[in-house]
């Protein structure tokens, strides 16, 4: 009984030493974001006008190549209503 007393207190301890302290905090390290610019903004913007409009929508995050050079974009698929084709919007 006297071991878990202990324990409780030591556990106790360990979460109000610790506190609420980011990660980066703690060990020093930044985060990084895979993918930032516009696209990403115009692509969440864009679908979101899509489904108050009443259209079925995929927001697609990939790698996109333009000669030797690959780089992060965002664009919208959505689904056209007359044809159910689905369609892309590039959002350059």
């Amino acid at each position: 009984m006297k071991k878990i007393k202990y324990l409780i207190v030591f556990c106790f301890l360990l979460l109000f030493c610790s506190g609420c302290i980011t990660p980066q905090e703690r060990y020093g390290s930044r985060m990084i974001p895979y993918m930032s610019g516009d696209c990403v903004d115009r692509a969440i913007k864009i679908r979101q006008d899509l489904k108050e409009q009443g259209y079925e929508t995929k927001m697609v995050l990939g790698i996109m190549q333009k000669g030797d050079k690959q780089f992060g974009h965002a664009w919208v698929k959505y689904k056209d209503k007359k044809t159910g084709e689905w369609k892309r919007i590039d959002n350059y």
